[in-house]
This record gives C-alpha cells, structure tokens and sequence, in this order.
C-alpha cells in the first residue's frame, strides 16, 4: 500500500521513521490516557469522563492524531484501539471514580477481522468493572461502512449492557447516516458548532434542531468544546443535557487529584450562572417520592416489589452514591418475567441488566417547559413513560408525563388569554408581573438558597436585571407605504430575532404594534462587565434585526437607504429604512414599576435620535 501524501505532509515524518516508532509505541506499550469530564448542564456535577489517549511524550507519535493516522496508514489500528481501551479501563480501575467512563472506538475496528470479539467484556472482568459504567464513543466516520454491520455491531454492544455514544455529531454527512442507523444513547455535537454559539443565530437553530431530533429519538445529548460562559448558558437553554469542554477542565493525567479543584470551579460557576426559577414553575415540584432500587438487587425482588405496590409504574435503579442509573418499566419487566420459560430465564439476573440504560433525566431547577419540550420530543411509547428528577445529579424522585402535560396546559390557557394575538407573546399583565418579580428579586436569587459554603462574595455574583423597552423607528410609514401584510411579517420577523436571543432567566413580552418589553438577566460578577454584556447584546439585537428584514423591502429601496412616505401630518417625505431602537434601565432594586415605565417614556425619544438607537441608564428611583 503506498504512503499517503497527508501523512507525510501533515505530520512531517518519513513513512519508514512512522512505522518504526508505532511499532515500537505498541511493543513497550506508550500510551497514557487522560480523562476530561463531561459535566450535567446545570454546571454542578461530573456526570462522566472521556478517555483520551496520549502517545510517548518523547517520540515522534506524542499527538493522537499522529499516532492514530499512523496506525490506519500502516494497518496496525486495531493494535492501537485495543491498546487504548485496555489502557483506559486499567488506569480507570485504579482511579476509584464513580462517574460513567466514555472509550472511543473507531468503528471500522469494529467490523474488523483482527478485532478480537468479547475484548471489552473481557477487559472489564480483569479490572473490575461493569458494563454500565462505560459508553463506547464511536469516533471516526469512516467512509464506505456498511451500515447494516454497524447496527449489527452496536446491537451486540447494547445487549450486552453498554450505552453507545456517537461523536462529532454534524461533522458531515456520514455522521448523521451513522446516527440514524445505531440509535445512539448519547450524540455529542461538534465543537464547531458550539463555538461563538451565543452569538450566531444560524448555529443556534441548527443545534436546537439536532437536540429536538436527539430527545425524539431517545438520545440525549452532549455538547463538546464549551469554552465560555456565554456558550454554556446558550446550549442550556436549547436543551443539552450534558457539557464538555476546558470551560471546566482540560483532559487530566490525574482527574482524582484535581477533583476537589474541579468541584469548587462548578460551584463557582453555579453562583454566576445559576438562578432560581420561580417559585412552582420547575420539575422538582412534580417530583414523586417513590423508593428507588439498588443496581445489584435481583429481577425477582424487583418484581416482587412490584406486585406489592400496584400505583407504582416505574422504579429508577440508583448506585450506592444515590446517583440513577436506569430506569425499571413495570410492564417491561413484568412482561419479560411472563413469557415462556421467563422465570428462569430472568428471575436470578441482577436488574442493572435488564433496565433501560437511558432514561429521561432532569435536575429539579429546571423549569417546566424545557423538561416538557424534552418530554413530548421523544418518541412512541417513550413519550408516556415517567423521567427521573435529580438535585446535584443525586435521585430526587420519579415525574410522570401526564402530571407534566396537565400543569403545562393549565399554564398555556392562562398565558393564552393574555398573549398577543400575532406574536403570541406574553401582553401586558404577564409583563406587568415580569416586571414586579424583577424589582423584587434583583440583589438575591444567585446567593439565596445555597449552602454556606457556597454563599461566599454571593453579592458581587446576585443577578441582576435590565428592563428594555423596544420599539421601531418609522414604523408606521413603513406599514402605510407597504401594507399591513408586510406590516406584520417585520413585526414576526422582530419577534424571531428577539426570541433566538432569549437566554435562561430571560422575558419578552409585547405590549401591542410595534413596542416589545425584555428583561434580561446579567448574572456577570461585577457591574462594569454586566453593562459591557448588556451593551454587546442591544448592538447584537439591533444588528439581527436589521439582517432579518432586507427580504422586506424591495432593491430600489434597500440601495437609496430608505422610501418615500407620509408623516403624520400627512406630508410626503424620505424616511430611513425601519430601525430597532431600545431603552435599556438597569439598577432595578426599589424601582417602582411605574418609575419604569416614566424612564422608558422620557427617554423614547432621546433613544430614537442617537446614532446606536438606544439609551442604557440606572433606574435610579428612590423607595416610596
């Protein structure tokens, strides 16, 4: 097989110099692994960590893409694979770890000839470990795989007890064959489009509809390469279920050494980016207290308890740290039971081997329409079947779909009648409450409710809230001069813009024709960076908006920079194209709603005449 020219080019090593060191890396076994977490999307506990592997620091194969693109060049890489999986298992065996263990496997060593089937089994026996505790990271999509062996592949995986996770999603076009052929448990999105997510509405959408399809399909999701607060906050708020990335931990030689480090790093991030829901509108108060089980209980003292208590539709299977991990379907199980011979088949088994490996799961604080849309995202019977609710990634409780549903649609009623009828955005009484919550929260919320030992400089890191009036310059002239129709679609097109900028703990409201009310929530530690972020994402919003409307106008009047129409007075004259003007109020504590909406009146005007069209300034109104 001749040398490629990528591997000479790219890497700068002879072929011959190349072989000789993967040879020489394989017999003296150089390869170390290193252990990145991957952390709950709440920030505040490890859920898992990936292995990743490290060649001899000294040789020419120190990169892992040198070594794995030497090991494919010369047909050595199911040597390599194995070697790296047995070095992953071994050093995680001596770790102590309780989280869930990521290996990669390329799945063309899969399908291999040389693969050496039972390995990872085998493996796992010689170190102690269970199959739960690992997922296999399928991590090279290599063109050409057949994928009806894939599935194959991966089913033998799974009935053996592993979860599969499938890399790099959205990478290209044999990613996604990959994932509709194996159902992953986990898909993990690339970093490309994770990167600079919070500021590119195109990204945004493209995630929120992978995560959609992922939690349709039973998947959940991971969200690779989170460098910045601003992107974490982003895919929590489209619906990841889990983070990876150096904004909590670059890959570890020694992730137990630099565990209490990593914890104290979430709890610091939980103060600056967590905040309260309001009161009654997260999960945790669907919780149902319903006794879980232990993963090394027996199917049929599992299935005894289930006859006992017949209200009880499904029991979450925890580990000794109190942490899920699985699910127990009571018609599942005690289907399995009635079949023929099915007593004997299955009443010995431990339960870790028979529940659903990936359940639903939510933390309590999250709100009840982002669980609901995970919810009604999966498919099939899924959709009915009950989730489990933790607190710090610890079992909290059971919820059920039905409880869910009903709350959810009680909320839209109520949200309904007071909605705008072509936004259907909240009118003026939610905003009116939005507003009072507000004035009434600033100062609190991210220190409250916290453990001592995580209240320390909790002030300099409380949320705080800026009330935003919008509305558009030369508005109605635009609407005269182009119809009501067109009218319209620049306010939905508004509306758009504004929704996609939303982030957690966020609102957006409109009061009727063209003035829209936000509150956003600025969670940065001190006041100078809260006001930068606030004025970046105005300028954000004003931008966004003026590129979502250009299919509005026509090509005369997009090239002379605005149209002929009438004011008010009913006086033909040249206005500007349609603008986005904002006046931003911050500071809110002891302002009274009134006070607010007085500021946005007498500062309206000074906004629209500004070259930005927009004004930031305190509230500053004295308690009355």
């Amino acid at each position: 097989m001749l040398p490629s020219p990528s591997l000479q080019a790219a890497h700068g090593q002879p072929v011959v110099e190349s072989r000789h060191a993967l040879e020489a890396l394989l017999r003296l076994r150089q390869v170390s692994m290193h252990f990145q977490p991957i952390v709950s999307s709440t920030g505040r506990e490890v859920f898992a960590y990936e292995a990743l592997a490290r060649g001899n620091a000294a040789g020419p194969l120190a990169s892992p893409l040198t070594m794995f693109s030497a090991a494919r060049e010369h047909g050595r890489l199911v040597e390599l694979d194995s070697l790296c999986r047995e070095r992953a298992l071994e050093q995680w065996s001596t770790l102590g770890l309780t989280e869930r263990l990521f290996i990669n496997v390329s799945p063309d060593v899969l399908l291999d000839g040389a693969h050496s089937p039972g390995l990872t089994r085998r493996l796992l026996r010689r170190f102690g470990l269970r199959p739960h505790q690992v997922v296999i990271e399928l991590t090279e999509q290599t063109p050409g795989l057949d994928s009806a062996l894939m599935r194959e592949a991966v089913s033998h995986y799974q009935s053996m007890g592993f979860a599969i996770a499938l890399d790099d999603l959205g990478e290209g076009y044999a990613s996604l064959k990959l994932w509709s052929s194996v159902q992953p448990d986990f898909v993990k999105i690339d970093r490309h489009f994770i990167s600079g997510i919070h500021a590119d509405p195109l990204k945004r959408r493209f995630v929120r509809s992978i995560i959609d399809i992922a939690h349709g399909s039973g998947s959940q999701v991971i969200a690779e390469g989170v460098e910045h607060e601003a992107e974490m906050e982003c895919v929590r708020q489209l619906g990841a279920d889990y983070l990876q990335g150096w904004l909590f931990a670059p890959a570890e030689a020694d992730p137990l050494g630099q565990r209490a480090a990593l914890d104290r790093h979430l709890r610091h991030l939980s103060r600056m980016l967590q905040q309260r829901p309001p009161p009654g509108r997260s999960i945790g108060s669907l919780a149902r207290a319903v006794t879980p089980v232990q993963q090394d209980v027996t199917v049929d003292e599992v299935a005894q308890r289930l006859h006992a208590e017949q209200e009880v539709m499904s029991l979450a299977v925890v580990d000794e740290q109190q942490r899920p991990v699985g699910l127990i379907i009571r018609h599942r199980l005690l289907g399995l039971l009635s079949q023929r011979f099915g007593p004997e088949l299955h009443a010995r088994r431990m339960i870790h081997e028979v529940m659903q490996t990936s359940p639903l799961r939510v933390e309590a604080d999250e709100t009840l329409e982002r669980v609901s849309a995970k919810v009604t995202g999966r498919e099939g019977s899924d959709r009915d079947e009950d989730f489990i609710i933790t607190r710090g990634g610890r079992y909290q409780g059971l919820g059920r779909t039905l409880d869910l549903l009903r709350i959810i649609t009680e909320l839209q009623v109520a949200s309904a009648e007071e909605a705008n009828p072509l936004t259907r955005l909240p009118g003026n009484g939610p905003i009116e409450r939005q507003l009072l919550e507000c004035v009434a929260g600033e100062g609190g919320g991210m220190g409250e409710g916290l453990g001592e030992d995580l209240r320390e400089n909790s002030n300099a890191r409380s949320a705080e809230w800026a009330a935003i009036y919008l509305d558009l310059d030369n508005f109605k002239p635009f609407n005269d001069r182009f119809g009501h129709a067109q009218g319209d679609r620049m306010l939905l097109a508004l509306a758009t813009v504004l929704r996609d900028a939303l982030q957690e703990g966020d609102f957006l409201g409109h009061v009727g024709g063209d003035d829209f009310v936000m509150t956003l929530c600025m969670s940065e530690p001190h006041r100078a960076l809260r006001l930068t972020a606030l004025e970046q994402r105005l300028a954000g919003l004003q931008s966004a908006f003026q590129h979502a409307v250009v299919s509005l106008y026509p090509a005369d009047v997009l090239a002379a920079g605005g149209f002929q129409g009438h004011d008010r007075f009913g006086t033909t004259r040249f206005f500007p194209l349609t603008r986005l003007s904002l006046v931003a109020l911050h500071g809110l504590a002891g302002c009274e709603t009134t006070r607010i909406a007085a500021r946005w009146s007498e500062l309206k005007s000074e906004a629209k005449a500004r070259d930005s069209g927009r004004v930031i300034e305190a509230c500053a109104s004295p308690v009355r």
